[in-house]
């Protein structure tokens, strides 16, 4: 009890799919957002590229209609104060020629001999320990004979604009982001806690029962995840009001037989008590307590072998065949008592024979002795009895045959009833014999028919049990 505790204490239901939920959606939006942001400032970049190819753009143009080839061309300080005009960034820009080497501009940007290859390359530098967006675009003037001759414009701006701008657009999807994850959060804690609604309902419903209420749960508006488990509930209690009706129907069976021998022992202490001569009451006292002790043992024996017992049940390696031999001579006495031919037989399949099975020996000698016992009880003085083992290839047959009254077909199924008896039996007993065995061959697995003799007097009953593998 002190284990369930604890484990309720650190583990729940609700918490289980709030973490199955939050913890994908806490990888999820982090990644979202780094995606979003990642597209987000390609196309910014992307906009802040296609100016700087704008400006490189009008310098080839103001070259080409200045008439001028670009080693004589000058930009004038108030184009340049126009074309370059920018609050947030410095720009700068110069001309090289086909050598690379520096022709005009206001400042000696770098280029390297592999970037003048290029018709045209973006690129991150460094100006006056600034970190600049540098683009060198190449064009071609033809000369007085008319021959074309390359030249680069480099343009390079400062990144100022560019992180504010990223700045900007990163605080825009992360502030939405953690509303969406605390509203989401709050909405899967609401939701999670309404469908789990109807579990809290039950958990109600089941606690608020007593003892003696076991009628079916009955509960609207439920999932059928929880509908299931509903069920489940209804089947166990239906089983546990079963269980609870056939164990007052066996007391009060069980007090019903057993008032029977305890009433004939008072009359029969009162009628020695009455006469001189007490040895014919006594003598009756003496059968009505063998009686008594005969039903008390039997009820002893079903109770040890009820289907609540399989779990305290130890199943060992026992051999059927000795068994069976000594069953047969603990009820021997019996059978000469009414001079009965009690016979043995046993039957091999291999030539090694083996009648190993694997159960529990006292219970499974309790079965031998009850069927013997019954089968010597409804058989009249001079009859036969017979026990006979037949190893089969993956069963040992157990049969018990007698020439005695027989048992009725209608009345196969309820002969393993407790306290019921053959109609139309002067022979008396407790009814439990059967009942104690079919309880027994539950507990190992096996199976019992009953048939009828081959002379159509008497009963044949055919156990079947695993061989030990």
């Amino acid at each position: 009890m002190a284990n369930l505790l604890r484990l309720n204490s650190r583990y729940t239901l609700r918490r289980q799919l709030l973490l199955w939920v939050i913890i994908p959606m806490f990888v999820l939006i982090p990644l979202d957002t780094t995606i979003l942001y990642k597209v987000g400032i390609h196309f910014v970049n992307q906009s802040f590229d296609d100016s700087l190819e704008d400006m490189a753009n009008d310098v080839i143009a103001m070259i080409k209609e200045s008439g001028k080839n670009p080693e004589s061309f000058r930009m004038s300080d108030e184009t340049e104060g126009v074309l370059f005009s920018n609050q947030y960034d410095k720009t700068y820009y110069a001309i090289y020629n086909s050598s690379t080497a520096f022709l005009s501009g206001n400042l000696k940007l770098p280029l390297k001999v592999r970037h003048a290859s290029k018709s045209k390359c973006f690129k991150h530098a460094e100006i006056n320990h600034q970190r600049v967006r540098m683009l060198t675009l190449k064009s071609t003037y033809q000369d007085n004979a008319h021959q074309s001759h390359p030249y680069f414009v480099v343009i390079a701006e400062t990144l100022n604009k560019r992180s504010n701008l990223h700045n900007r657009i990163l605080l825009a999807i992360i502030l939405p982001q953690l509303m969406l994850m605390l509203v989401c959060g709050a909405m899967l804690f609401w939701g999670v806690t309404q469908g789990l609604a109807p579990l809290n309902e039950l958990n109600d419903e089941i606690s608020k029962r007593s003892s003696t209420q076991l009628d079916p749960v009955m509960l609207k508006n439920v999932p059928e995840e929880a509908m299931v488990l509903i069920k489940s509930i209804n089947l166990l209690m239906g089983r546990l009001r079963n269980a609870i009706l056939a164990q007052n129907q066996f007391i009060a069976d069980a007090a019903h037989q057993l008032r029977t021998p305890i009433a004939g022992i008072q009359a029969q202490v009162e009628l020695a008590l009455k006469q001189e001569s007490s040895q014919r009451p006594l003598s009756m006292i003496g059968d009505s307590v063998f009686k008594l002790t005969h039903l008390v043992n039997q009820l002893l024996r079903l109770s040890h072998n009820q289907p609540e017992a399989a779990n305290l049940i130890e199943l060992k390696p026992v051999d059927l065949l000795a068994l069976a031999q000594d069953s047969c001579v603990e009820v021997i006495h019996f059978a000469l008592r009414k001079n009965i031919d009690l016979g043995f037989e046993s039957h091999a399949y291999h030539a090694i024979p083996d009648f190993e099975i694997v159960g529990d020996k006292s219970r499974l000698k309790v079965m031998l002795l009850n069927l013997l016992d019954n089968a010597i009880r409804y058989t009249p003085n001079g009859g036969r009895v017979t026990l006979l083992l037949t190893e089969l290839e993956n069963t040992i047959e157990l049969r018990v045959e007698d020439n005695g009254i027989g048992i009725p077909e209608a009345e196969r199924d309820m002969v393993f009833e407790r306290f019921h008896r053959v109609i139309d039996n002067s022979q008396e007993g407790s009814g439990l014999g059967l009942s104690i065995v079919k309880e027994v061959i539950a507990l190992h697995g096996a199976s019992i028919n009953i048939e009828s003799a081959a002379n159509a007097s008497g009963t044949v009953i055919i156990v079947r049990l695993r061989k030990k593998v």
